[in-house]
């Protein structure tokens, strides 16, 4: 794992790994060709491209949790411009009101609801078995993802349902934190893969209250070219992708992210990664300590170890209080 000095703040360009070919960028654009082949008769956004933006749909959607429930999964229904979509909190591991939070959201097709050592689950491998001690510890589901990946393919037709699905649990990681807050925890802390990564950082841009440290993982703030500049360009509908200035207004959001100064933000992105590529994303981190690691997206995304390192580094182990 490689720490990133500079990170840009001298002006230098960081290196990006996006047009090395290597087993970390080939397996990349296989897993993409594949997934394209696979799903072509679902392509994103092939049935509607039409959305609010996530700009207008984040700070609007509403996901109320009154009480925190300790047991099982809990459904929470999120309401907002782009519709009413359903996400879910499982708490893992509680030890009481006064003790560190951390709220974790799992990356794009995953299945957080699978707790085995062969499911889809970046939160299970890091965390499931090797609990941070003395940490409280909520999963957050995101809506599209109760069963895996073919639900989350076959919703995304619609754009708005990516808006939605992003601004609703964006909205339960605020009203989470929001409550915890209220309960008394000293510290609450909150990470992400790809869309739990997206989602932090939404958070992090348009509302900004109640985390005391986001550590986004394989994200930044320019969704827009990994569907149009990407090889992830082949899941997406060929006129969808065409539309660039379009994809740019509804989902790209550097602009407020870098507005938000605040020094709690701890990012780990992924150099020969072919889908959230270094080049695109770096600039929304360019005043932050930047985790760079020398992985692809594939690669980078089952090496949970470095992951969850990177998670404890940026929180604290034991955790740190503000």
């Amino acid at each position: 794992m490689k720490i990133n000095q500079d990170n840009g703040r001298s002006g230098n360009k960081i290196p990006s790994g996006s047009d090395v070919t290597n087993l970390h960028t080939l397996h990349d654009r296989l897993g993409a060709a594949v997934g394209g082949l696979v799903y072509r008769n679902h392509r994103f956004f092939s049935r509607c491209l039409e959305s609010v933006s996530l700009r207008e749909a984040v700070p609007q959607t509403k996901a109320p949790v009154t009480k925190l429930k300790t047991s099982g999964w809990q459904t929470v229904i999120a309401e907002g411009p782009a519709g009413t979509f359903e996400t879910a909190y499982r708490v893992v591991q509680w030890t009481g009101d006064r003790a560190p939070v951390l709220l974790y959201i799992h990356g794009s097709g995953e299945n957080p609801r699978a707790f085995n050592r062969k499911a889809d689950n970046s939160f299970y491998k890091m965390f499931g078995k090797n609990p941070v001690p003395g940490m409280n510890t909520i999963l957050l589901m995101a809506p599209f993802h109760e069963e895996g990946q073919g639900p989350y393919i076959r919703a995304l037709g619609d754009m708005t349902n990516y808006v939605g699905m992003l601004a609703s649990v964006t909205a339960l990681l605020d009203s989470l934190s929001s409550l915890l807050r209220r309960q008394g925890s000293p510290a609450i802390y909150a990470a992400g893969f790809s869309l739990g990564g997206w989602a932090l950082n939404l958070h992090r841009a348009f509302l900004g209250r109640g985390i005391d440290r986001y550590v986004p993982i394989c994200a930044g703030a320019q969704i827009s070219p990994i569907f149009t500049d990407s090889p992830y360009r082949l899941m997406i509908d060929p006129d969808a992708r065409r539309q660039c200035g379009t994809l740019r207004k509804l989902l790209d959001f550097e602009e407020a992210f870098t507005a938000n100064r605040t020094d709690n933000c701890h990012p780990m992105l992924f150099r020969y990664d072919q889908l959230v590529r270094l080049g695109d994303q770096a600039g929304a981190y360019r005043h932050m300590n930047l985790n760079i690691t020398e992985k692809g997206h594939f690669t980078g995304q089952s090496d949970t170890e470095a992951m969850r390192r990177h998670i404890l580094a940026s929180i604290g182990n034991p955790p740190l209080l503000p």
